[in-house]
């Protein structure tokens, strides 16, 4: 079968390479859809040492079942499915109490180097992490269901309650997903910070009030717009000092502040700002098995919204180009899509 191996920094090259072995328990997919997302475009860049010499990348998997194992049951052969990649033991103390996002064995598929991704044509994972999705879905569309994944797995993390001022800080794929997923708890008014006009306009069109923080100091808007309170649940979704510091400054005494970013390792952060005013930080890291299943019910339901997403489709002999483009910043996408 064909597959796309990352040779190191700026290259991947089409080879052939063997089908997978399915074994018990596990079903064999056949990709169509794979999203191109933030962490693979920088591992491919070189810049994040996160992705290795040798491997297939891709966990935004959208394809068919091409065969079901046995014991297998709720799974045919035929039916359109997205892939749950973090493969979890189910056993340890985090799969125990349902983190198993932090599962203390997992493995993600094309994460990790042993784990074949979606840049290839066939792929077998546990039944467990395979979720059927409504045939009327596009490929590409259903592609999009990781990151809004991550986004529900955010506002379910936040424990937002009706009615809620929400900030957030980013407005990126995984800023407007959090957005989007966060509105399902119907919050009050939810603003977003960042400086793409593009991107604001877009969350502005999704109902959030937009700031831009290179015409407005986005702390004093935001105050202003609370009775100078802040709001009672910040989201960060960039990962560097400057969006913490904003994300951290926007929340109310007491309130929560939500870490979704993961770019920048070590970051500088007000101590005595949280302690004293008793903030909350949680730190969130992708969704669990209902988090995702959540993401497919509102693709499937707003097909409309998720649709916008997936900006620009490839093929495989074009994912090399596609990727560079992406991270030289040549294209700005919320999320180029590989079709196999």
């Amino acid at each position: 079968m064909k597959a796309l191996i990352y040779n190191g920094p700026y290259s991947m090259t089409l080879k052939d390479i063997p089908e997978p072995e399915m074994k018990d328990g596990e079903v064999l997919i056949r990709i169509k859809a794979v999203g191109a997302c933030g962490s693979d475009v920088h591992g491919f860049s070189g810049k994040t040492g996160r992705r290795y010499p040798g491997m297939v990348m891709g966990h935004e998997i959208a394809g068919h079942i091409e065969k079901v194992s046995s014991g297998v049951t709720g799974l045919t052969t035929g039916q359109g499915v997205v892939i749950q990649p973090i493969i979890y033991c189910g056993v340890c103390d985090m799969c125990k109490v349902n983190m198993t996002s932090v599962c203390l064995n997992k493995k993600m598929v094309g994460v990790n180097m042993d784990t074949v991704g979606g840049l290839s044509e066939l792929i077998s994972v546990p039944a467990k992490n395979v979720f059927p999705i409504d045939d009327s879905v596009p490929y590409p569309v259903a592609a999009m269901v990781e990151p809004f994944a991550v986004g529900e797995g955010a506002a379910y993390n936040a424990d937002l309650k009706e009615g809620e001022s929400v900030a957030i800080v980013g407005s990126g794929t995984i800023g407007l997903t959090v957005m989007l997923m966060a509105q399902q708890r119907k919050p009050g008014s939810i603003y977003i910070i960042d400086q793409n006009k593009r991107k604001l306009a877009l969350a502005e069109k999704f109902g959030a009030v937009p700031i831009n923080f290179t015409e407005t100091d986005p702390v004093k808007a935001v105050l202003e717009a609370t009775g100078g309170k802040g709001v009672d649940c910040s989201f960060e979704a960039v990962g560097i000092t400057q969006s913490v510091q904003t994300a951290m400054a926007v929340t109310k005494t007491g309130g929560r502040a939500v870490w979704v970013g993961n770019s920048q390792k070590i970051i500088e952060v007000d101590m005595q700002d949280v302690v004293v005013m008793a903030k909350r930080i949680i730190g969130t890291y992708s969704y669990n098995d209902e988090n995702f299943g959540a993401a497919v019910k509102y693709i499937e339901n707003n097909k409309n919204i998720a649709e916008i997403f997936a900006e620009e489709e490839v093929p495989m002999e074009k994912a090399e180009e596609l990727y560079t483009q992406i991270a030289k910043g040549e294209k700005e996408l919320l999320r180029g899509v590989v079709n196999i």
